[in-house]
């Protein structure tokens, strides 16, 4: 596996602040994902997001939780003129270091997205729409800052994966069979700690391992959310690792028994309100060219 679970609790949580908990991440999760140890982003769910994301090139694109800009330079990559934004400053000096054609990076919370109305076309959020305190009310600022017909689409661990009592089965030769879950009705904020198992310990021994909140929603939590945000449900995915790449990559394989990913893409209704010029202006930060 490249993801070892430490510890996870839940119901009484009191949510700590997402930015400080990021920022205290960030460096670990900055070098040890750009060293390649972040296999399932890699192989399975970065994949099938782009394979799920429309045509992106020439649209006015905000990518929301940009952590150390990985995808976000992907997105750029195929045209999208994007604003990245992260609620973590360490993450976005990270990201601002790499390549940043056609990118604007800035510091923001995506409760209170400081765009105007309608000023994007598309908006990803690529693995981050767990990591806010209240979901429902980030995707709702999504809707705002959409343009009427624009879209949106998320990842977000996979409800099942996600759930607050989980273990493996294997068989007698110790090969997974199955997952076991349970307390799956649980939503609210769930800690987790762990690492990328996939880095050797002399790498990840540098650093403490990750301890994230995030929003737990079951499956009918997720898309009652985009739903009650006024946004139409247009495609869903729960990738997984091809047999060819569970083969060539056996850490991977277990995505085939039990999904580790949710994918949605939904729709504003273009009766949703006058379209605007999509533009964004934000002090300090230029407009991509």
């Amino acid at each position: 596996m490249s993801i070892a679970l430490w510890a996870c609790e839940h119901g009484g949580v009191t949510r700590p602040g997402t930015r400080a908990q990021w920022n205290a991440n960030a460096a670990a999760w900055t070098e040890l994902s750009r060293a390649g140890f972040d296999h399932y982003r890699d192989l399975v769910n970065t994949p099938a997001f782009f394979g799920l994301l429309p045509p992106v090139d020439g649209l006015v694109c905000l990518d929301l939780g940009c952590g150390e800009g990985h995808n976000t330079r992907l997105l750029a990559g195929k045209g999208a003129r994007v604003a990245a934004l992260d609620v973590a400053e360490s993450f976005i000096t990270a990201a601002a270091g790499q390549d940043r054609a056609g990118i604007c990076y800035l510091v923001g919370d995506g409760a209170a997205l400081p765009f105007c109305a309608s000023a994007f076309d598309a908006v990803t959020a690529f693995m981050s729409l767990m990591d806010v305190a209240e979901p429902e009310r980030t995707l709702g600022e999504v809707a705002r800052v959409l343009r009427p017909g624009g879209f949106v689409q998320f990842s977000v661990l996979h409800p099942v994966i996600s759930a607050p009592i989980g273990r493996w089965v294997d068989d007698e030769s110790g090969v997974r069979q199955a997952r076991v879950v349970g307390d799956y009705f649980y939503e609210g904020p769930l800690t987790e700690t762990w690492t990328f198992g996939a880095a050797p310990a002399e790498v990840r021994d540098r650093y403490q391992p990750f301890t994230i909140t995030y929003a737990r929603r079951t499956l009918a939590g997720w898309l009652s959310a985009v739903l009650g945000a006024g946004l139409v449900i247009e495609a869903i995915a729960e990738p997984r690792a091809d047999e060819e790449t569970a083969a060539t990559h056996p850490q991977v394989a277990d995505t085939r028994i039990a999904p580790y990913f949710l994918i949605v893409r939904a729709r504003k209704p273009v009766a949703a309100g006058p379209e605007y010029p999509r533009r964004f202006r934000m002090r300090g930060c230029a407009q991509p060219t």
